[in-house]
């Protein structure tokens, strides 16, 4: 036996070599995390949850783990929502922070994702702060996809998570949800209330950023606000998706082509603001819309008749009219074609900007290429006919006589005028004589004038 111990220390012993990483730690790396899907399943008892919960922490005892493990429901829904007890709710929180469990912290996490709200529009952003102070604190304990993903997104700081999320996204030309589900959240976080106002936080920097052409703009926007299915990704939140369309224009109006780019995507999507207001309702962008698609009608009209109009009289009045425009006296516009008018309008515009027909009916007949442009200026209407038309004029939009804009149909008697002025109501009738002397161009301006208390100078108006 001594002789053995003795000749150990020389002796070579083949023995494998411990790995650096074990095989165990090797397949969990391999493995990959599936992530969460969040699902809302809210209990149907959930008021009587609540019940129990506010009676047993208001008691100071500890509630049954079966409603512990709905609690974070109860904070925002139900009758008695949890954030309307404050006490009651630092209790609840008190217990996640202490109790150490992963599954609490968990819970706790996905329903906030689902109902978070943008503290600066938030009635609730109290509670929001005191829900995502507790997962801040807790989540270093616990590891998975609600520890990551709120590391890296900084999803428990309610001010600067929407915002980081909106940057991942707009960076990676994709959406707030992809960047979510990215990070292993899924499902709910599609339509949670954190996407949502990464969302509107992204909508905010498009908005606000200097930097974008005007084709880019309408890119980006389209992108980020619309589905694969072309529906917007957030309809409640359509007003600051247009807003962050239209807005960074301010008051001046976009070359032709941009605006007609602009209003043919808000068309397709929302639909003329002039004939759907409800759509329109949340829009603050809805008054520079309209202004455009006044401008629309005015081209409408002056370049389809332009097509047929006689040489020696058009030029005239295409030079008035544009003048008026100009003024930013015209407030609506809206324009009735013959069919010959429609099969043009339909060639020249690429836009789906409505416009009205003539239907049978009236003491006037049609011609073929007859239009009319009605017109609103200050607190009347106008009518100007093309061809040999007169130009009629309504002193009041009140005057039971006066054309009503942005009808799908009209015959000839409703946008003339048929009768003088009344006792009540004053109107005008004005043939286009004497164009290249300015007479007819003088009268429309008088009338305009009592309209608006603003004159259209001849210089403004004339031939070169």
């Amino acid at each position: 036996m001594k002789a053995s111990l003795a000749a150990i220390p020389g002796r070579v012993v083949n023995l494998p070599a411990v790995p650096a990483v074990s095989r165990t730690s090797e397949a969990a790396e391999r493995i990959v995390d599936p992530g969460v899907t969040l699902v809302e399943r809210k209990p149907e008892d959930l008021d009587e949850i609540a019940s129990r919960l506010i009676e047993a922490f208001g008691t100071g005892r500890t509630p049954e783990r079966r409603d512990l493990n709905q609690a974070a429901w109860c904070i925002w829904d139900g009758k008695r929502p949890l954030a309307g007890s404050p006490d009651v709710l630092g209790r609840l929180l008190d217990h996640v922070r202490r109790g150490g469990k992963r599954s609490a912290f968990r819970r706790l996490a996905s329903v906030y994702l689902s109902k978070f709200e943008p503290l600066g529009t938030s009635n609730r952003a109290g509670v929001l702060r005191q829900v995502a102070e507790t997962l801040s604190a807790v989540a270093p304990d616990f590891t998975g996809t609600y520890s990551d993903a709120g590391r890296a997104l900084h999803l428990y700081d309610p001010d600067r998570g929407p915002s980081i999320i909106a940057d991942r996204a707009l960076a990676a030309r994709t959406s707030p949800s992809k960047v979510l589900e990215d990070a292993g959240i899924r499902n709910m976080a599609a339509e949670g209330g954190l996407a949502e106002a990464a969302f509107l936080a992204g909508l905010d920097q498009l908005r606000h950023d200097a930097n974008l052409t005007h084709p880019d703009r309408l890119a980006r926007i389209a992108e980020w606000g619309l589905r694969r299915d072309g529906k917007v990704a957030f309809e409640q939140h359509r007003g600051p998706f247009v807003d962050a369309l239209v807005l960074p224009h301010g008051t001046a109006t976009p070359p032709r082509e941009i605006m007609d780019a602009y209003l043919k995507f808000l068309i397709a999507h929302f639909g003329d603001p002039r004939i759907r207001q409800g759509n329109w309702a949340q829009m603050q962008s809805a008054p520079t819309v309209r202004r455009w698609l006044t401008a629309v009608s005015l081209r409408q009209f002056l370049d389809v008749v332009d097509r047929e109009a006689k040489v020696h009289q058009w030029p005239y009045r295409r030079a008035f009219w544009e003048a008026v425009h100009r003024r930013e006296l015209i407030s609506e516009a809206w324009v009735v074609f013959d069919e010959a008018g429609d099969r043009a309008a339909r060639k020249l515009f690429k836009i789906d900007a409505p416009y009205a027909r003539f239907t049978s009916g009236g003491r006037k007949q049609v011609e073929k290429g007859h239009a009319v442009l009605l017109l609103r200026v200050g607190g009347g209407v106008i009518a100007e006919w093309s061809q040999n038309g007169r130009c009629d004029v309504w002193h009041s939009v009140s005057d039971p006589t006066a054309p009503k804009l942005h009808q799908p149909e009209y015959d000839t008697d409703e946008v003339r005028v048929l009768g003088g002025s009344s006792r009540e109501f004053r109107r005008a009738e004005i043939s286009h004589n004497g164009s290249a002397g300015y007479h007819w161009q003088a009268k429309v301006a008088n009338e305009i004038y009592a309209l608006t208390n603003v004159r259209v100078m001849e210089s403004e108006y004339r031939l070169t």
